[in-house]
């Protein structure tokens, strides 16, 4: 199976940093879009189909709390990712509200990142065959 991604920054330079770091090919993940804004994500996820989404928390437009809660209501078995420069509490337990499935800080590890995604992937592939 692989793993479907949506990254969601307002920065271009953070977006290419997380694609770098990610074991796109070895790992089975494929990224599957990029939005600058939770707007934008809104608008791209009916055509993607994520698995997961990394989302900066503070962002023009929607910011990534915002996002989560609005696509969590049509998507709800996405994991939502935040990635953030904020070490902060408040951020931390509203993300946690909220239903975020990790809170990374920028910039982001090689292997945090990656262990996210396949544990990820690892629980997505256990509740597919609980069904099947």
């Amino acid at each position: 199976m692989n793993l479907r991604v949506v990254v969601v920054d307002s920065s271009f330079s953070a977006r290419r940093d997380i694609d770098s770091k990610v074991g796109w090919v070895e790992n089975d993940f494929e990224l599957v879009g990029e939005a600058s804004n939770g707007e934008e994500a809104l608008a791209l996820l009916p055509h993607v189909s994520p698995h997961v989404i990394f989302t900066e928390i503070r962002m023009p437009k929607m910011d990534g709390i915002t996002f989560i809660e609005t696509a969590k209501k049509r998507w709800p078995e996405i994991k939502y990712v935040i990635v953030s420069n904020y070490d902060n509490f408040d951020y931390l337990r509203q993300a946690m509200k909220v239903g975020a499935y990790d809170y990374l800080l920028k910039p982001v590890k090689r292997d945090e990142i990656n262990q996210v995604l396949k544990r990820a992937k690892t629980e997505i592939e256990t509740n597919v065959r609980r069904y099947f």
